[in-house]
């Protein structure tokens, strides 16, 4: 689970920091339109105050120009010797280079779109009094006069000035205003409208817009997405983990079973299912792995061959059913005789062997013969039957010369044979 939600976090995070890119190139790429535009603007003011300056520095170096009188022009007030006349007396006006500005800004004014004024801050003429815009650019390029132009870009026009500074020309008519040759005597506006400017940035800001709403959609989507499949793949790996988990479990379960049964089953196959004594089959299993390691080992090692005293008269008389209880009644008597390492299995009908680990057949006779005496001195008895039982025991160890385990059982059960021949209820260890 803390994986899932580092993913998922790092996922929105890497998904954020992405966005946040995205959308500072988009913002970067419309300022830098904006930067390009107001540079056109800037050029095509720039243009015209340097078509503007040409013409004026032309009339500048001429000294001024002189144009016959007609009715829309009159001699300049503020001009010294604005007139003279020709041979002919036909009388000509003195146009100088700041006039012949004014007069073309005008002409332009009246004809273009574009505005232009001369103007300064000591104007001879009034009418090149400047308004605020253009006294702060003059007091701007008067204070720094490394620098030509001075901008700005209103929400209806780009202004620009140019400066116009003193050459020698000049000073023919500035000779009252101490201007030396390099001083801002004023500036050149040009005012460029900017309907064509605002209708291209409106559309760049709209589609900016759109730019950041499909950005952040997107991011959106895609962080939802990388989410739900994230949570779908943890998902389904928890269901598979419960999945394994749940056949875990079944399979434990059915091995358990299945080691119940293997176990009981085993029981079975070497239990004797009557008395639930080991059966025949273990007995000689284990009984030869015990013969084989008490021979390596070279330690003692005893067989108790047992037989029940007439027990074919008391299936004769009591019936089977009795007799198998005489039988079970007589195993539990052994069981409880025995020691734990030892082994005793019902070998036959009434037969029964025990196989005693280290004990030599002097320490078997002690055992058989307690065994004996607790069967003699008992009675097996039901609600109304008493019988009397005794059993006949044979005993014999291992003995250097044995091969295998028959060998000792062999010579166990002749000592048994002799024990039921010499009047049954004894213990015999065969020693011959």
């Amino acid at each position: 689970m803390k994986n899932k939600n580092f993913l998922i976090y790092f996922t929105v995070a890497v998904v954020f920091c992405f966005t946040l890119f995205i959308i500072k190139y988009i913002n970067d790429t419309r300022n830098d339109y904006q930067k390009i535009s107001e540079k056109i603007l800037f050029q095509q003011a720039s243009t015209l105050f340097n078509n503007i300056v040409t013409i004026r520095k032309w009339s500048s170096d001429h000294g001024a120009i002189y144009v016959k009188a007609h009715d829309g022009i009159k001699p300049n007030p503020y001009l010294p010797d604005n007139h003279t006349y020709t041979k002919d007396d036909e009388l000509l006006i003195k146009i100088n280079p700041a006039w012949m500005t004014r007069q073309i800004s005008e002409i332009s004014n009246a004809k273009e779109k574009y505005y232009f004024k001369i103007t300064s801050l000591n104007p001879i003429n009034p009418k090149n009094i400047p308004d605020e815009f253009e006294k702060r650019a003059l007091k701007h390029l008067q204070k720094n006069k490394n620098d030509l132009y001075y901008t700005s870009l209103g929400n209806e026009k780009y202004d620009f000035i140019g400066s116009l500074k003193i050459e020698p020309s000049c000073l023919n008519c500035h000779t009252n205003q101490n201007y030396v040759v390099g001083d801002v005597i004023g500036g050149l506006r040009v005012s460029i409208p900017i309907d064509h400017y605002k209708e291209n940035v409106e559309i760049v800001d709209s589609k900016t817009n759109i730019l950041y709403f499909v950005t952040f959609f997107t991011s959106i989507v895609f962080i939802v997405i990388i989410t739900f499949t994230i949570h779908s793949i943890y998902t389904r790996e928890l269901n598979i983990m419960k999945l394994n988990k749940t056949l875990e479990n079944k399979v434990n379960q059915r091995t358990k079973e299945l080691r119940e049964a293997n176990k009981k089953l085993l029981e079975i196959s070497t239990t004797d299912y009557l008395t639930n004594l080991s059966n025949r089959r273990y007995f000689f299993e284990m009984g030869n792995k015990t013969f084989h390691l008490a021979k390596r080992e070279k330690s003692k090692f005893s067989i108790i061959c047992i037989d029940i005293d007439f027990f074919k008269h008391i299936n004769d008389t009591y019936g089977h059913n009795i007799g198998d209880e005489v039988l079970k009644y007589i195993a539990n008597k052994m069981s409880k005789s025995i020691r734990k390492s030892d082994i005793v299995a019902r070998t036959g009908g009434e037969e029964f062997t025990i196989l005693l680990n280290n004990t030599d057949e002097n320490s078997a006779f002690i055992l058989a013969e307690k065994l004996r005496t607790s069967v003699e001195n008992s009675v097996y008895k039901t609600d109304d039957l008493m019988i009397q039982v005794t059993i006949s025991l044979g005993i014999s160890e291992l003995r250097q010369e044995d091969e295998d385990l028959d060998s000792i059982i062999s010579r166990a059960d002749r000592a048994l044979y002799i024990a039921k021949k010499d009047n049954r209820n004894r213990t015999v260890i065969y020693r011959f």
